[in-house]
């Protein structure tokens, strides 16, 4: 449990330096964002339990009625784009 309340803690720290950090820290966190999703990407193609685990957590998030304002805002995007 202690170790639980440190990391959150941490979290909460980063979260707050981040909303006051100027745009060179941010395009920092951007580009580790990116490394991570591209990271997930290839686990994504390469891993079996690893899709399991993400259809696993998206499965779950179409049960709930959020998941449907998400979807269609989604949908607008995307057809937005193909203008």
């Amino acid at each position: 449990m202690i170790l639980l309340d440190q990391t959150m803690s941490i979290i909460e720290q980063f979260v707050g330096e981040l909303r006051e950090a100027d745009d060179d820290k941010r395009n920092h966190l951007i580009k580790s964002a990116v490394s991570i999703l591209e990271i997930s990407t290839e686990a994504l193609q390469q891993s079996p339990e690893f899709r399991s685990a993400f259809g696993m957590v998206h499965a779950e998030f179409l049960k709930y009625p959020e998941a449907r304002a998400v979807f269609e805002r989604g949908l607008k995007a995307y057809k937005k784009f193909q203008e």
